[in-house]
């Protein structure tokens, strides 16, 4: 244990009144440090163990299994005037999600700084507290179980650690960013970050990205975004991992074959008897559906993988971004993820639209690299 834990000032919160009393002290601070536990092995749905807060002195553990008024931590997950600092947030996104029904805001993530800080992309909480502060942080409580009661002082210990040093990193992380003028560019991505959540958790939105959706014709698309949404649907209304309704592989060979019979439902790869036994007549009603549309309501066929000609194009760019993050001294991951990317290399290459409403092009991306990008690869 490091000196600095020796001092370390824990507090444990487990009834409503503690929540609003520790809410309205941190409703009057700028920035809190914020950190959830929880697991999901056999759920759709995160089971939260533990919150954890800290203006950089005191941590304060929330026990989610023993409170059951939430209001005041809801309105400080959205009071404007209190910023929440994580670190690799996607995960407590679902968690607040789950447990209040809001998403943090405004928010901050320091592994998204750090790319801009540093030129370090996807940095661990451990790293992160070494390049800061030159603590090491063990990690061995990780796969804890945080559902159990009593907690034992290693989990509350670590627990609290990880929000204390994140506080106190926070405005070292920020000053190296305003030192780069780069604060601005780190904010626009953890508002990005938020928005890709909400994609990500909508099945209407990312149902065609099932691994070679693409090859099947306008009925097996049309059958797969029904199938996809309803799979998402009976997760939610059993509370089971997705996978364990269909996996994404049997939902394209369903979409593939439109079975119309039990014997044709029951030859889809990876299906289970079990699966079949409770799911297989809600799949063939959705063949039946797809079958009285007509052609002009089938979904619109999707976009095939751009050809091997195109590859050397991408990685041109790829190296001109490179390029361009080394100059700035930022991570290149950050400058252009994979998901901005390949829309430019089909832009240039055959001529399909940009989506400019994707807040990853937006921003300060359209004129620092996108706009380069296309101006200097465009077609002669």
């Amino acid at each position: 244990m490091n000196d600095q834990d020796d001092a370390l000032n824990i507090v444990w919160v487990a009834d409503n009144e503690s929540l609003v009393t520790w809410c309205d002290y941190w409703a009057e601070l700028p920035v809190i440090a914020v950190d959830t536990e929880f697991i999901r092995r056999t759920t759709y749905f995160p089971i939260t163990g533990l919150i954890q807060i800290s203006e950089g002195d005191k941590a304060v553990l929330i026990d989610p299994l023993s409170i059951d008024e939430w209001e005041p931590l809801r309105s400080l997950m959205v009071n404007p005037a209190v910023m929440k600092v994580f670190h690799a947030c996607s995960e407590d996104l679902d968690v607040f999600d789950r447990l209040l029904g809001v998403l943090p805001a405004p928010f901050y993530d320091t592994q998204i700084g750090e790319a801009y800080a540093s030129a370090q992309w996807s940095l661990s909480y451990v790293k992160l507290i070494h390049e800061y502060l030159q603590i090491e942080v063990a990690k061995d409580e990780t796969r804890s179980d945080w559902i159990q009661r009593p907690l034992t002082d290693a989990q509350k210990r670590y627990a609290a650690l990880d929000v204390v040093y994140l506080a106190k990193v926070y405005p070292m992380q920020i000053a190296r960013l305003e030192a780069k003028n780069m604060l601005e560019w780190a904010l626009e991505d953890c508002e990005s970050l938020k928005w890709q959540y909400q994609m990500n958790s909508d099945p209407e939105q990312n149902w065609d990205g099932v691994k070679t959706a693409w090859r099947l014709s306008p009925a097996g698309l049309t059958l797969l975004r029904l199938l996809f949404i309803w799979r998402d649907e009976q997760a939610r209304k059993e509370d089971v991992p997705k996978g364990q309704i269909l996996k994404d592989r049997t939902l394209w060979c369903l979409a593939k074959t439109l079975p119309t019979h039990h014997k044709a439902v029951s030859e889809a790869e990876e299906l289970t008897g079990r699966q079949h036994r409770l799911y297989g007549e809600v799949i063939l009603q959705n063949v039946a559906l797809v079958n009285e549309l007509s052609e002009d309501e089938y979904q619109l066929p999707l976009d095939v993988p751009l050809p091997s000609q195109a590859g050397e194009l991408t990685k041109k760019i790829k190296a001109f971004v490179r390029e361009k993050a080394d100059t700035l001294k930022i991570a290149p991951e950050a400058m252009m993820k994979r998901k901005l990317l390949d829309p430019l290399v089909r832009h240039l290459f055959d001529g399909t639209e940009v989506d400019w409403q994707n807040p990853a092009i937006t921003g300060w991306r359209r004129d620092v690299i996108v706009d380069p990008v296309l101006d200097k690869f465009k077609k002669s």
